[in-house]
């Protein structure tokens, strides 16, 4: 009996240190860019044995870096470059429009760069906006390597707007974020009070936690467990609790006039995440749904329905 004890108790501290180190290096490898590896295919187009691999050791997620620019769509661009913090230089693109409307600064999602912003700034400018898009820092052409999952990269939601203030002196200013860059505009509001004219966020989650579990549903595991231990480690790599890292929460300082966009199909931020968000906005927000569109830019996916939506807000903001 004290053998198997003791057998027992090796192997729970076995399975204890196993999982502990899965949830550390899934961790790391979710906030830590990678130098010319391929990146790892989303977990549905994964088999078992990849499953089995990409748990063991990681995801593996290239530094990104702007593939097209706005000259690809026959749109002219200014490059521009500012500071934030600790040093750090953003870059982004402004894409003027002879029409004096509102300054719309965009902000991309996670493991993405602002060249994934195109088709939604080609539709703006359309409109007669003009448009910047920024690069968070680690991504595309500002400094550095790496995420922190949009808390951080408030920040850089934050110098944006004020260098937007100081190159455009008083024009409007509306946010557009889409997913982990919404995650960031609403933190921007919360914990950094930035203020601005109007909000359109898209596919963002309502918590960190959520969207980890999301992640891990996705590839077929227990999620209970491994989430917790993911932010747990995450937050020791990092330094931050990422357990607080809430959209949801931060939605409730939202005063300006939002727009939420949320496809009904989207399994990484679900339909009810969404509708956590508006609600803490209150009757600050419109939430408007998209039949069939998973987690991916909605202009993309239903680009008419979307042209129209966002042309309805903007016009009844002017």
């Amino acid at each position: 009996m004290k053998r198997l004890a003791k057998l027992l108790t090796a192997a729970l501290l076995s399975a204890l240190v196993s999982v502990n180190l899965i949830a550390f290096m899934q961790a790391r490898a979710m906030t830590r860019f990678t130098d010319g590896s391929e990146r790892t295919r989303p977990p549905e187009q994964l088999g078992l044995v990849d499953k089995l691999a990409v748990l063991a050791t990681g995801i593996q997620i290239p530094r990104p870096t702007n593939r097209r620019t706005p000259k690809d769509l026959h749109l002219d661009f200014e490059t521009h470059n500012f500071a934030k913090l600790a040093g750090a230089v953003l870059e982004a693109w402004f894409i003027p429009s002879a029409l004096e409307r509102a300054l719309i600064v965009l902000f991309h999602g996670y493991a993405a760069s602002k060249s994934t912003l195109l088709t939604a700034a080609e539709a703006f400018h359309q409109q007669g906006y003009p448009t910047l898009l920024v690069d968070f820092y680690g991504s595309g052409g500002s400094s550095g390597s790496g995420t922190t999952l949009g808390v951080k990269e408030a920040d850089d939601v934050a110098a944006a707007v004020e260098y937007a203030r100081r190159t455009w002196p008083g024009r409007t200013i509306i946010l557009y974020g889409f997913s982990m860059g919404g995650a960031a505009v609403l933190r921007a509001v919360a914990v950094n009070k930035v203020r601005v004219d109007a909000l359109i966020i898209e596919a963002t989650f309502d918590s960190l936690l959520n969207a980890g579990r999301n992640r891990f549903r996705a590839m077929s595991l227990p999620v209970a467990l491994l989430t917790e231990l993911l932010l747990f480690w995450g937050s020791v790599q990092n330094g931050f609790n990422m357990f607080t890292h809430n959209p949801a929460d931060y939605a409730r300082a939202v005063k300006e006039p939002a727009l939420i966009l949320h496809g009904e199909a989207d399994t990484r931020a679900t339909p009810d995440e969404a509708r956590r968000v508006a609600d803490a906005m209150g009757t600050n927000a419109r939430l408007i749904f998209y039949s069939g569109v998973p987690h991916m830019a909605i202009v993309e996916a239903r680009p008419e329905e979307w042209r129209r939506d966002v042309a309805h807000f903007l016009d009844e903001l002017r």
